[in-house]
């Protein structure tokens, strides 16, 4: 009986340091972050699915991001851009929306500072967490270009289409979906996920472990063991219909090359990070990975130069520069202030006046030679 006491004794002891350290989470978090005590956040909280398809919700906060009124990173804008202002939009995925830098220098907002002094350009952010370009392409279509951009800055990720199927357009969604909330979900377990080191050779072997099992009994053929042209073929088609899309709204596109981390060949202390890559896109290996990455690049580069639109090569300058990225493809505050840098000066050139003088001309003709000359200028 003295044991069983004892044993109850300390269950309760467990149970009230617990119920301490998750109401501490609770007001840690409301007063650093704002979260309300009886909120469980989660990063899916930032988005939402309706008639546009998937786009960041109004207002939407989770940790160290905030979201605008319209469902974008940054400060509020109304519909139009200011008068005699340039307004760049930014469409892309984590990379674009911001994943490692600190609040305020994602490279669409360092982009912003990198323009002053150039003019009066307004940019934003309206990148979103995993949104392949099939997603880029409806939130084009049906949100991004309610505000007017006369710039747009597309930065795609080329990994997406070494998923075991290929992006695909979503059903249309019909309304705005009840974003559901668990009052007491435990915020205290998510910190403590956070908080948890492996080792190096604990890590190696959850990743491989995990990369194996997505193998696992998969037939002759399914993996990747060179370049699928069939996917990459279905990356530059999207990577055009939304170039197409956007010239189509009078706006002018400009591409950028997807950057990475590794070298070519990789770096033997990267080894393990590229492993980890995989996990995501487990029906590649890791030399169909990269080079896809470097063919889609390619692709990018030929394709600016088929339509005549501008393009910054952010592979040739940034890839393999391992102190600019926080992981594989995702920036640090630093490789987002190179990215920004880069954009700015390209940005700066595209004739915008002219080319808007062009179109309330000639308001059809879109694709016009002398649309296309003055839309080339920006690429020089």
């Amino acid at each position: 009986m003295r044991l069983i006491r004892r044993g109850v004794w300390l269950a309760f002891l467990a149970a009230v340091v617990l119920f301490v350290a998750e109401a501490m989470s609770r007001v840690d978090d409301a007063v650093r972050s704002g979260t309300p005590f009886l909120a469980s956040p989660s990063s899916s909280d930032l988005t939402m699915q309706d008639s546009v398809g998937t786009r960041g919700r109004p207002y939407a906060r989770f940790q160290k991001w905030r979201l605008n009124g319209a469902g974008f990173r940054g400060e509020e804008i109304a519909l139009r851009p200011p008068p005699g202002c340039t307004r760049v939009a930014v469409m892309g995925a984590s990379e674009t929306f911001g994943y490692y830098e600190s609040p305020g220098k994602e490279y669409p907002a360092q982009l912003a500072d990198s323009l002053t002094g150039r003019g009066c350009y307004e940019v934003i952010n309206t990148g979103i967490t995993g949104l392949p370009l099939t997603g880029q392409i409806r939130l084009w279509d049906n949100w991004v270009s309610r505000f007017q951009p006369n710039i747009v800055v597309i930065y795609a990720s080329p990994a997406f289409y070494l998923a075991n199927e290929p992006p695909q357009f979503a059903a249309q969604g019909r309304g705005t979906p009840r974003i559901s909330s668990t009052p007491f979900a435990p915020r205290l377990l998510g910190r403590l996920k956070d908080s948890i080191k492996y080792t190096e050779f604990i890590q190696r072997r959850r990743v491989m472990k995990k990369i194996a099992r997505a193998v696992d009994g998969r037939p002759a053929g399914w993996l990747f063991d060179r370049v699928p042209e069939n996917r990459l073929a279905l990356f530059r088609h999207q990577l055009d219909s939304l170039v197409a899309s956007v010239r189509g709204k009078g706006a002018v596109p400009v591409l950028v090359t997807h950057a990475m981390r590794f070298a070519d060949p990789p770096r033997k202390e990267d080894q393990d990070l590229l492993r980890s890559w995989r996990q995501f896109t487990p029906r590649a290996t890791e030399q169909v990975l990269l080079a896809f990455e470097r063919e889609a690049d390619g692709t990018v580069r030929d394709l600016a130069a088929e339509r005549g639109i501008p393009v910054i090569d952010a592979a040739a300058a940034m890839t393999g520069h391992t102190e600019w990225f926080g992981d594989f493809i995702h920036f640090n505050d630093e490789g987002a202030g190179v990215m920004a840098g880069s954009i700015a000066r390209t940005v700066a050139r595209v004739p915008v006046r002219r080319i808007n003088a062009a179109l309330a001309a000639n308001p059809v003709d879109l694709e016009s030679p002398k649309l296309a000359a003055l839309r080339d200028t920006g690429s020089r």
